[in-house]
Parts: structure tokens; C-alpha cells; sequence
């Protein structure tokens, strides 16, 4: 699977390190994403001011952040995928449609650009976003370019069509001083269609403390899950200097708890828990998420399970 960024090589987080996902599904009212997902939906052409206030993230706690349309698209498209990869945070419902817009009048409708904003951010924190759009049955390249803006702005592209597994990422976006991101999306460089068709479908957003990369995960630190992505097991090691309670809950893409896993006193010293798939009835493969709580620090980790 290709993707811009390598967000999802993270495989070792730590506790010190708060990350909080929160996800929008953009597209039309029939066709809407269950959970703790932010749907953001359309019900007529050209429609602005679509407003999400105090949005939730995956587990279903308040963001504080609110998403206005202040650019309006074209409408809505039911024509993106049903079978989007496994290895994506992104069931079929909020893969299957999304928003679009067009450089070239098409059904008396022109809307060369659209976008949002996102108001009520954290300046001090920082925030990635994995965008994605699908149009199957596309022949032409429908390439969307999304700039978002913030502090800095970030410009980044992908090819919808026929799209099942491709994302666009920004890492590490601060807002500005008035706790604001924008998004803009527009017909890309590389883009063929004779409209110039372009698509938001939708979005992971990740807030952290501090920058995402790479270099910021070992096993030096005080958590680590290993291997991601799962097949049969993983363990999570944890190096314990004065903890009274440590909790493992298990979540699926929706936020719903699948199973507590953990709920413990351990001892200071270095702490292990063993997961085996088989002692979770039923689990599939997707995607998943581990929280991990020590005292008042948790920890929530993304899983992939083959």
C-alpha cells in the first residue's frame, strides 16, 4: 500500500506521549458512518455553512474542535469504494462517499475549490491528518490537491480514482494563534478529468503533544507494543517506577470496546502483558485501538490485526 508519509511505521508509542484520534466522514446523509465518527453530510448542491460543533473523538469524548464548510463543493458522490483496505482506519461507509467539486461547469454547477475550518485547536499541540477520497470507474486521473494551513501550510496530493488503500498525510500541523486550520481541496497538477473532478471522502486527525516521526519511538522509552501489525500475538512492555493501577482496553474502529484486557496493580519493575488473538472470540482482521492507562497517563496505540 502506498502512502506520502509513514504514519502508520509507528509501531512503539509511550505513555508520556498523548495522542487523540478523532475522525470525520464527509459525504451524503444516507450513507453515514456509525460510532464515534463525526459525520459531516450534505443535502443539497452547493451548500455552506455545514457546521460539526465540539466534534468527538474515537472514544467519544469531547475535542472542543468545531468543523465549518466554508468553501462549498459541488455536493455529494456515492461512488467511491465498498472494499477499502484492511490495513485502513476507514470501514466502507465512510469510503463509499464523499465530497466533490469541479473546475469545469458540470450539471450548471461550478465549484473550483472547496474546503473547511477548524476552529477551537490547541496552538500548543500538534496535528496529522490521512486523507482519503475514492471514485471508482474513474479512466481519467482525478488527482486532488488538499493544502491545509495553519501555523505553516502543508500541500499534498492523491489519485482517487479506483483508489482502495492510498492516503494523503500531513504531519504535525500546528494552528495558528487563533487555534485554526484550514483545508482546501482543488483539482491537482497531475489531474486529467475534463471537469477536473476532485474528492473528500475522509479524514483521520491525530492531536499530539509533540511532533510525530520515526526517530520519536523505541524501546527506550516507557511503552512499547510489539509486533504491529498482529498476527497471532503481541505484548506490551512497560518499565514501572511508581504505578497503583495500569489498565489494557481493547477498541475497535467505531470506538466500541471489544474486550478489557488488563486491569491490574502491578509491581514496579518492568511490566509485560501477552496478548493472544485466540483469547478475544471472534476478533477479525481491521483495524484497532489499545489504550493503555497508568494512573492518570494513558496511552492510545493504533493496531493493525492481519
Amino acid at each position: 500500500m502506498k502512502k506520502i508519509t509513514p504514519l502508520y511505521l509507528m509501531l512503539i508509542s509511550s505513555v508520556c506521549f498523548a495522542q487523540q484520534y478523532t475522525y470525520m466522514d464527509f459525504g451524503s446523509s444516507t450513507d453515514q458512518t456509525s460510532g464515534n465518527w463525526n459525520n459531516i453530510v450534505t443535502v443539497t448542491d452547493e451548500e455552506t455553512g455545514i457546521t460539526v460543533a465540539d466534534m468527538i473523538d474515537f472514544t467519544g469524548a469531547s475535542t472542543g474542535v468545531t468543523l465549518t464548510v466554508n468553501d462549498p463543493f459541488h455536493g455529494a458522490n456515492v461512488g467511491g469504494t465498498t472494499s477499502p483496505s484492511g490495513s485502513l482506519p476507514f470501514p466502507s461507509s465512510s469510503t463509499v462517499d464523499s465530497f466533490f467539486g469541479e473546475d469545469a461547469i458540470f450539471s450548471g454547477v461550478l465549484q473550483p475549490t472547496g474546503g473547511f475550518i477548524l476552529t477551537g485547536l490547541d496552538p500548543t499541540k500538534y496535528y496529522s491528518f490521512s486523507i482519503f477520497a475514492s471514485r471508482v470507474g474513474a479512466g481519467d486521473n482525478r488527482q486532488t490537491q488538499y493544502t491545509l494551513t495553519g501555523l505553516t501550510s502543508q500541500i499534498v496530493n492523491l489519485n482517487p480514482s479506483n483508489n482502495t488503500a492510498n492516503v494523503a498525510e500531513v504531519l504535525n500541523l500546528q494552528p495558528n494563534a487563533s487555534g485554526e486550520i484550514t483545508l482546501v481541496a482543488q483539482p491537482g497538477p497531475s489531474n486529467t478529468s475534463p471537469f477536473g473532478f476532485y474528492y473528500l471522502g475522509a479524514i483521520e486527525m491525530i492531536k499530539s503533544d509533540t511532533t510525530l516521526s520515526s526517530g520519536d519511538f523505541n524501546l527506550g522509552q516507557m511503552l512499547s507494543v510489539y509486533p504491529n501489525p498482529v498476527a497471532d500475538r503481541f505484548e506490551v512492555n512497560m518499565n514501572i517506577e511508581s504505578v497503583s493501577k495500569v489498565s489494557i482496553n481493547l477498541y475497535d474502529i467505531n470506538g466500541r470496546l471489544v474486550s478489557n484486557l488488563y486491569d491490574g496493580n502491578p509491581s514496579s519493575g518492568n511490566f509485560k502483558y501477552v496478548f493472544e488473538r485466540t483469547s478475544v472470540s471472534n476478533l477479525a482482521s481491521g483495524v484497532y485501538f489499545l489504550k493503555v492507562k497508568a494512573d492518570s497517563q494513558s496511552q492510545t496505540i493504533k493496531l493493525i490485526l492481519e
